[in-house]
């Protein structure tokens, strides 16, 4: 865990990771292939092909792009830690899960990538996303080392 990782947490303060951006703009550049082989369509189609085209600039075009855009502008919030209040997953939902539930951090492998796991008092784990824009490493050590300063 980096020292300012540490620093922050003790001082109370919040760690926000978000989604990394490369995936979407992979989603962004099929976007605009999509809308630009819609507006062809449009161009030089005739009847069905012509709404085909019309179809793919508004869904691609008007909706996928904007959208596209608009995560990589401000993707989208994975984890929290917080040294008071514990660990708040995007996939749990808006509750937190509170250093005392959490029974263990453990590394793991989902679909042959590192990943970190949560094993909870209640038996459930909890899986962190790997899509956040962290190392698994980085956020184990993380959380490993403020779970046994807080537990």
């Amino acid at each position: 865990m980096s020292t300012d990782h540490a620093s922050r947490l003790s001082r109370g303060d919040e760690l926000e990771f978000r989604t990394v951006r490369t995936g979407m703009v992979f989603v962004l550049m099929f976007c605009v292939g999509f809308a630009v082989i819609g507006q062809c369509l449009v161009g030089g189609g005739q009847g069905l092909l012509r709404m085909l085209g019309v179809a793919l600039l508004v869904f691609f075009g008007a909706v996928g792009i904007p959208v596209a855009v608009w995560r990589l502008i401000r993707p989208a919030l994975e984890l929290r830690v917080s040294g008071t209040r514990g660990v708040w997953l995007r996939d749990a939902g808006s509750a937190w899960i509170g250093w005392q539930e959490i029974a263990a951090v453990e590394r793991d492998e989902v679909a042959s990538r590192p990943a970190v796991t949560l094993r909870l008092t209640s038996g459930e784990t909890r899986t962190l996303s790997p899509t956040i824009a962290a190392s698994p490493t980085e956020l184990f050590d993380l959380l490993a080392a403020e779970h046994a300063r807080r537990a």
